[in-house]
């Protein structure tokens, strides 16, 4: 813990010292919400006789719940087959430095910022009409958006371990990621889907479970399905984070 500490600092220092990363991080999600608050009379219509909602709301609130792990997951896979093909574990080997506290200190990092992108995503979607349900249950969107998030970059480790080089390891992640998008339920109804695959797919497709109990949160409706949702999202972190351990190691050869 004495070695994280100033490792977060640093590591936050060199943060918003890159223009690059400041504008990807803050200047990018609001575009994109700028875009959806143009679709101002579309709506979807819920089966079941549970009647619709808003394109902007729905819409919203799924990438409320999605940006902040797929923007650390997509910095993490180029930032960490960086640090393989640069040598620099190897490099920290030689320094009193652990390299678990260095990658723990970048990820802290990316927690905090995930957070905070989340919140002031969530107050620019309802100050452009996006609905939200103000009760207690909506700081359970705090736990939802960190265990998303924490499995979004131990996902970026695990690519970046897989791949020789970091052009691989972002093709990968595009490859592997862009369906994601489309089946956890972000942009459309998971009961859109044809057959059985709304129920199969908190199961099947990482952050889909995550993203609906993010909208239950949001909505005060922790009852039904909200604990299931938190058990399966727990359950992708979980896979995710053993994929990274055996993946990524710390330690490089001839270290």
């Amino acid at each position: 813990m004495a070695q994280v500490r100033p490792l977060v600092l640093a590591s936050a220092k060199m943060f918003y010292r890159s223009l690059d990363t400041v504008w990807f991080a803050v200047a990018s999600p609001f575009i994109l919400l700028a875009i959806l608050a143009l679709v101002r009379h579309l709506r979807f219509g819920l089966p079941g006789g549970a009647g619709a909602v808003g394109f902007l709301t729905f819409t919203a609130l799924g990438y409320a719940a999605f940006l902040g792990a797929h923007f650390h997951q997509d910095g993490v896979v180029g930032t960490a087959s960086g640090y393989r093909a640069e040598g620099v574990l190897k490099r920290i080997a030689a320094t009193p430095i652990s390299a678990s506290a260095f990658i723990a200190a970048q990820v802290m990092v990316r927690l905090v910022v995930a957070l905070l992108q989340t919140v002031a995503f969530l107050a620019a979607a309802v100050a452009v009409g996006a609905s939200v349900t103000y009760t207690a249950d909506l700081l359970w969107i705090f736990p939802v958006i960190a265990t998303a998030v924490l499995t979004g970059t131990a996902f970026g480790f695990a690519i970046a371990g897989v791949a020789g080089n970091p052009e691989a390891a972002n093709q990968l992640n595009i490859a592997l990621f862009t369906p994601v998008i489309l089946l956890a339920g972000v942009q459309y109804p998971l009961q859109g889907l044809p057959g059985p695959l709304p129920e199969i797919a908190p199961y099947a497709v990482p952050f889909a479970a995550p993203i609906e109990a993010f909208r239950q949160a949001v909505a005060g409706d922790l009852g039904g399905d909200f604990p299931r949702l938190l058990l399966l999202s727990l359950a992708w972190l979980g896979i995710a984070l053993a994929l990274a351990v055996r993946s990524y190691r710390l330690v490089e050869d001839g270290a």
